[in-house]
């Protein structure tokens, strides 16, 4: 994914929160102004965490966003990591989505992508699994908000392990 400038990476921002209002989604620090960080070396990023709908006296599921956008030459913005996680202490999992350190990735499992899975949290049977792209935040919060809605534990077997 590409964006041009940094007011359309600013407007994108908006258009992701929104859709996670949308879902009833509360990100933390988002009422007063959604501003995009700057790391050293002049990456862009958003950073945000939200919880999920929940009955009063219920521990909140939660999900993060973590894009990190550089410039570059004649392409403009462009997504060079991402992290988007949920976690889930009611059932006690944890679902992510991961695109960083492609080199690596590419080198060691022939892939960019990988995604986490812990049916228990903090128990992981495989370290990674094979993961499909994510296009954007959009479709990486609605991946996540999907496993969210069955209301139970992820069955992990269903994925192919990476290591």
């Amino acid at each position: 994914m590409t964006i041009v400038t940094q007011d359309d990476l600013a407007a994108y921002l908006v258009r992701l929160v929104a859709w996670g209002e949308r879902f009833a989604i509360t990100f933390a620090g988002v009422d007063d102004e959604l501003t995009l960080g700057r790391e050293p070396g002049d990456a862009l990023v958003i950073d945000l965490d939200g919880r999920l709908p929940h009955a009063p006296r219920i521990t909140a599921a939660t999900i993060s966003i973590f894009e990190r956008w550089t410039a570059q030459p004649k392409r403009g913005l462009v997504r060079t990591e991402y992290a988007y996680e949920l976690r889930d202490p009611v059932f006690d999992y944890r679902r992510a989505l991961h695109y960083h350190d492609e080199d690596h990735f590419v080198r060691q499992f022939q892939v960019a992508t990988h995604e986490h899975c812990e049916a228990t949290m903090g128990v992981a049977t495989c370290g990674r699994y094979f993961g499909y792209p994510v296009r954007d935040g959009i479709d990486g919060l609605s991946r996540l908000y999907d496993v969210w809605l069955r209301a139970a534990k992820p069955d992990c077997s269903e994925l192919r392990c990476l290591s």
